[in-house]
């Protein structure tokens, strides 16, 4: 399995979030939207295919992410998965966000701790329209498992400063930073509960 690629696409100009879903992300980081929020937001959305097939790149050798905006309370990224990629088994930093298929069709693993490893706790297939929640304490694995590539639209509150990912066999907790984590909790790894 492929892991993800960095930041693509600078070359061409992302239009405002207002165009692209038909609203704009809330500036004020201190009144960062609830879960209940990006939901209904993304769920009610009606992303303008025409300004987003040309944001789209996908990326023979991993997953490929673009952010498309970032305020203080919140940011939008764009990712595009070919057939075999997925993501590694992570969490959000503490923040919490929704995303929306857009195009083709992905695979989510939930996990969930029972002592010190981790255990799968669901599994579920998203197609084109469909929406995947992500509390601030989900770990998940998603996977395009299809024989098409697949597109997914991602809000995510506050926006994500750190994440953990978990190597495959399930013990260990290796820290990857994307930024340096902010808030507390922010970044760090939840400790097992017995269990």
């Amino acid at each position: 399995m492929r892991a993800h690629s960095t930041e693509t696409r600078d070359d061409i100009e992302v239009p405002d979030t207002r165009s692209l879903l038909g609203w704009a992300l809330p500036e004020d980081g201190a009144a960062a939207p609830s879960l209940a929020w990006l939901v209904a937001r993304l769920r009610d959305s009606q992303p303008d295919w025409g300004l987003l097939a040309p944001l789209t790149c996908f990326d023979d050798a991993r997953y490929a992410r673009r952010t498309l905006a970032r305020t203080a309370a919140c940011e939008l990224l764009l990712v595009c998965w070919l057939p075999g990629q997925g993501s590694p088994i992570h969490d959000h930093g503490g923040s919490w966000g929704a995303s929306l298929l857009i195009q083709g069709e992905l695979r989510e693993t939930r996990f969930a701790w029972a002592g010190d490893r981790l255990r799968v706790e669901a599994k579920r297939r998203a197609g084109e329209g469909d929406l995947m929640r992500e509390e601030s304490h989900t770990i998940h694995r998603v996977l395009n498992d299809s024989r098409h590539g697949a597109v997914s639209l991602h809000v995510y509150a506050p926006p994500m400063e750190g994440m953990t990912t978990y190597d495959e066999a399930w013990r260990e907790a290796v820290p990857l930073r994307r930024r340096r984590p902010t808030g507390a909790g922010a970044g760090r790894r939840r400790r097992p509960r017995a269990g």
